[in-house]
């Protein structure tokens, strides 16, 4: 397959596929192709993973040779863009390669500690060039020598979905975009060529149909990220791993039902795993360290409230102990306490095991908080008070608005200054639905004009805040109290997984608050020192932020025979879902039918041949090639047919003489004197001129224009305008004449 359009389509995917590789990195730019003036951007990973899918698709297009020349151009593409031009000397190669040894094996410690987006590191290039440039290099060689391009889309598909899995965010959508619209123009490009026959035809539509709808199939919310498998997702149909790390927006929506712990206790409490202290600017990770202390987690002279717990782990896996805050003593034996006040076990919890402990709850009072002060011990300001390099401005911004506005005189009047701030003043909306497309802009984007977000964000948002205020703060990973089964007894879901602030008080020790709309702290955690109430009629609540309100009516305790009716229930409508026939092959099917409504339409207007039929569909053509908002400057009646063909053909920087014979053809069929059915031959031979102009643009412009509904759009809106006047025409007449008839 060695025609011009099948190689500019399957280009076009190797290099998109390659420059997703930068979704792994993230920082400053590196490399030989570094953008220095482009700070804390992808850039520079962004042109050297491009560089080698450029320099793969080459090889792989070499005839013979290619799988011969793949290994030396990987090896030298890789040294040269990580290290350099290699020294001339024995001694420089072999210090070049205990380099390379030494970078691979820390490269290695950093997949396997940290998330991606990684930090830019020479090793990790070492890994992931080669890993690029095979792909890309197969991936070329599969279409134009084995003239299997589904092959090549399958691979290039399946490794954009990998990245998007593996990257815990959504900033592959651009690229999975682009790799789409390239897959489609191969495919056309390829069948038009004769090359590809119709079954291999037809599966690479279907490929690139369930990549489409695969996220709208049953259960894919739990199976299913965009492009692939997401392992990491919680699910209700498996175990869930809780764990300190997990991201809760993950058991908010993917595994909200599931049942993970069941708990007894005597007061309505949070259930505490750990601590988050670190935040890099993309995510919050535990850094606390065993043999270091950070200041005392509750002051001894604090009032506190001994609380018991009994706890039964339901479906989940978990090392962290659930209880409330503060733990002092365990039926668990070799259970450690942590320097943040948590607990934890050396092995797994299972389905089914229990175990009780006893909490110390602090009970400050208001005056106690108010005259803590500021002398921080040293190990709590080291730690507590880091903030990334990269934190954006809008987090200052925003502690000097607190500031102004509400005037705090103490730390503890800060703290539940940016409280009330993000709760109820800031016009900040609980919401579950929103998605931030990038982990590194999320913040920005949040105490921006997001302003939209679930307990992560509010969180996060809390901790930076206070932070640049000089507030020792940390993240606190946990859950709310459950949902109320019997006296004194808890089912903590999916849905209750939470994340709320603690911030430090000398002499008082951590104090928790929390910012989400929509929830608060239980009386007893805060029984000497109560947050701002606000009712619910006072905040906005979206369909997943559950009011104070609600939350108090929905968890009064049931009676064993209320339990038994909803547990029938809920089994009952379990079935009924699991006999009901699968959705997603009316999904595809509608979805194709989506795709391929706009063309076939276009086709049946034009079926009559009509001068009429044709101008309006010459005229079509250019206004769905145009981006959006451009054809409207055809739109003005006042234009005659043949301004109105070259505004848009002008607009579109296609050749404009056989538009102007068109239009010069039309313009005579419209006004001229003579028989209609001589001028009219003209019209159809200048309209096949004019639409083979359009054969000259990019496969991609074309195919959009194709697809593009926008012109089938302004011609229903101006036939609907034309019904309404002729109707409005119509009963103006029939008006008339009933007014004549009765004068009569």
């Amino acid at each position: 397959m060695n025609s011009l359009a099948v190689r500019i389509s399957l280009y076009a995917m190797v290099l998109v596929a390659g420059g997703a590789f930068s979704l792994l990195f993230t920082g400053d730019s590196y490399g030989a192709f570094a953008v220095s003036d482009v700070p804390a951007d992808r850039m520079g990973a962004f042109f050297t993973m491009l560089g080698a899918a450029l320099v793969a698709l080459i090889v792989g297009s070499w005839g013979r040779y290619r799988f011969v020349l793949i290994l030396p151009a990987t090896a030298a593409y890789t040294l040269f863009v990580v290290y350099g031009w290699p020294p001339l000397t024995w001694r420089g190669l072999r210090g070049l390669f205990w380099e390379i040894g030494t970078d691979v094996y820390r490269a290695g410690g950093i997949m396997y500690m940290e998330r991606v987006p990684y930090d830019l590191a020479p090793g990790l290039f070492v890994i992931l060039i080669p890993v690029v440039m095979i792909v890309a290099a197969f991936a070329t060689s599969a279409t134009i020598y084995e003239e299997s391009p589904v092959i090549s889309i399958a691979v290039l598909g399946l490794t954009i979905g990998v990245l998007s899995t593996v990257g815990f965010e959504v900033g592959t959508g651009p690229y999975f975009a682009f790799f789409l619209i390239s897959a489609v123009a191969l495919l056309l490009a390829a069948g038009s060529s004769g090359n590809l026959v119709r079954p291999g035809l037809m599966a690479g539509v279907a490929v690139v149909a369930l990549v489409l709808v695969a996220p709208k199939a049953p259960l894919s919310n739990t199976t299913i990220s965009p492009g692939l498998i997401d392992w990491t997702r919680i699910g209700t149909g498996g175990t869930s791993q809780l764990d300190v790390q997990a991201d809760v927006g993950d058991y908010l929506t993917s595994g909200r039902d599931a049942e993970l712990l069941r708990i007894r206790s005597d007061e309505t409490l949070r259930w505490r795993a750990g601590t988050l202290d670190y935040f890099d600017g993309y995510r919050w990770q535990d850094t606390t360290e065993e043999e270091r202390g950070y200041g005392e987690e509750v002051d001894p002279l604090i009032e506190t409230e001994i609380v018991r717990q009994d706890v039964e782990v339901l479906d989940a896996q978990t090392d962290r102990v659930f209880g409330a805050y503060s733990i002092t003593n365990t039926s668990l034996r070799g259970a450690r306490e942590n320097t943040d006040g948590s607990w934890a076990i050396d092995g797994t919890f299972e389905e089914g095991d229990t175990y009780w402990l006893l909490s110390n709850v602090p009970q400050p009072t208001e005056k106690q908080l108010r005259n803590a002060g500021s002398n921080y011990p040293t190990a709590v300001r080291d730690k507590y008070l880091q903030l990334p390099r990269s934190t954006p401005s809008v987090v200052e911004k925003r502690a000097r608005e607190i500031e102004r506005r509400y005037e705090p005189a103490t730390p503890y009047d800060k703290a539940r200054a940016i409280e009330r701030y993000l709760r109820t003043d800031g016009g900040f909306i609980y919401n579950l639905d929103v998605s931030y497309r990038r982990a590194d802009t999320a913040v920005e984007e949040f105490l921006g004009d997001g302003k939209q977000g679930f307990c992560t964000q509010f969180a996060t948002s809390m901790a930076l805040i206070a932070r640049e205020m000089d507030l020792p703060s940390r993240v606190v990973y946990g859950a709310t109290q459950g949902q109320q089964v019997g006296p004194d007894e808890y089912v903590v879901t999916g849905h209750n997984m939470h994340t709320w602030v603690e911030i430090y008080f000398p002499g008082v020790g951590w104090y928790p608050m929390d910012p989400t709309p929509g929830f608060s702290m239980p009386l007893t955690m805060e029984e000497n020192a109560p947050a701002l109430q606000v009712s619910a009629a006072g905040q906005a609540f979206g369909p997943e932020n559950i009011s104070l309100e609600r939350r108090n009516q929905q968890q009064q305790p049931q009676t064993p025979q209320e339990s038994q009716k909803t547990q029938k229930t809920e089994r009952k409508k379990a079935d009924t879902t699991t006999e009901q026939i699968p959705a997603w092959p009316f999904v595809m099917l509608a979805a194709a039918l989506l795709v391929a409504a706009p063309p076939l339409t276009k086709r049946a207007l034009l079926a009559r041949g009509r001068p009429e039929d044709l101008y309006r569909d010459l005229v079509g053509h250019l206004r769905d090639i145009l981006p959006p908002g451009r054809a409207a400057l055809a739109d003005s009646p006042a234009l005659t047919p043949t301004e109105r063909v070259m505004l848009l053909a002008g607009a579109a920087g296609v050749d404009e003489e056989p538009f102007q014979e068109f239009a010069r053809a039309y313009s005579d069929h419209l006004y001229s004197g003579g028989p209609r059915s001589a001028e009219d031959r003209h019209v159809p031979a200048a309209h096949q001129r004019a639409v083979g102009a359009f054969g000259r643009l990019p496969l991609w412009r074309r195919i959009i224009g194709a697809v593009n509904p926008s012109s089938l759009v302004a011609r229903a809106g101006r036939s609907v305008a034309a019904a309404k006047m002729s109707a409005g025409k119509s009963l103006r007449g029939l008006g008339g004449k009933l007014r004549g008839g009765f004068r009569r």
